[in-house]
């Protein structure tokens, strides 16, 4: 096969690896579907069972590559340069050392890590709270929501609110990256908040309902400050399985979640780099700077 075909076939892999390996199914769910699959397309099409193979094993290759394993050229052949390097690989990982990339334990590991190396951070926008025209009706913000004490689902996002006293209402534009990997998407999303109270020091906003949830926006005029608090709001019907909880929200700095995002890939980078000790010791030692 075509080293050009195999290439394009890599993406064939990720796809049915994917399919059977989604993260809302417990581990052994998604061991035993895996085998499943891919036993059911080795018997019905070899052909095409082993050019998702190649096609993983180039994937695999470039990855191990990238992170400073000797895997030799990207052929996605599976020879004893790629079976070695891929059993080190495997070894750092502690998963069980087959020396095989299209094994249940390093699909994951390799698809993981995959994701992380190409999901570098985005830039966001700075905070911003306008209060000046308050008096006149008018505020607007800008900045990225985060949770108090626990990281958000899609961190990567950033707001536009802004509230008119005469219309009564709030409106928050969001721009989301969601996603991992190549397959990282950006969405806008719009809503309005009706607004509750507004007086000299503060404006309140009605609940913004969110299936079982409601979300209310609250600006503080001295402090210059835009939270928020996310809490259950019904218990009938499908709501009763939800369980009761009340988030606390902030309107932050964009560009310390960036710097903070950064700084954690980087770290999450360093512990999957394979770096020769000698390299480490030149950067580290004080005597060598």
């Amino acid at each position: 096969m075509k080293i050009g075909s195999v290439a394009g076939l890599a993406f064939c892999a990720v796809i049915v690896v994917g399919a059977v390996t989604a993260a809302a199914q417990p581990r052994a769910d998604d061991r035993a579907a895996f085998t499943a699959e891919t036993d059911k397309l080795k018997r019905d099409n070899p052909q095409l069972y082993q050019a998702v193979r190649d096609g993983f094993t180039l994937l695999a290759e470039m990855l191990l590559g990238r992170l400073g394993y000797d895997v030799g050229p990207f052929d996605g052949v599976l020879d004893d340069r790629t079976r070695t390097a891929v059993r080190r690989y495997e070894k750092d990982h502690r998963i069980p050392e087959t020396g095989d990339p299209f094994s249940f334990d390093t699909v994951q590991a390799v698809r993981a890590d995959d994701e992380l190396v190409n999901s570098i951070p985005i830039s966001l926008r700075p905070k911003q709270v306008f209060t000046e025209r308050w008096e006149r009706g008018s505020v607007s913000a800008d900045g990225t929501w985060t949770v108090a004490g626990e990281p958000m689902v899609w961190p990567e996002q950033t707001s536009t609110i802004t509230c008119d006293r005469a219309q009564a209402v709030c409106r928050e534009a969001t721009a989301l990256i969601s996603g991992k990997g190549p397959t990282r998407i950006l969405t806008v999303e719009l809503h309005t908040y009706e607004i509750e109270r507004w007086n000299d020091e503060e404006i309140i906003t009605k609940p913004l309902q969110f299936g079982c949830t409601g979300t209310v926006r609250r600006w503080n005029r001295i402090q210059k400050t835009v939270t928020g608090v996310r809490s259950t709001t019904s218990n009938e019907g499908s709501c009763r399985e939800v369980e009761r909880e009340e988030v606390d929200l902030t309107l932050e700095d964009g560009n310390e979640v960036s710097r903070k995002l950064t700084q954690k890939q980087q770290e999450a980078w360093r512990n999957i780099m394979r770096i020769s000790p000698d390299v480490v010791r030149r950067l580290t030692d004080p005597a060598l700077q």
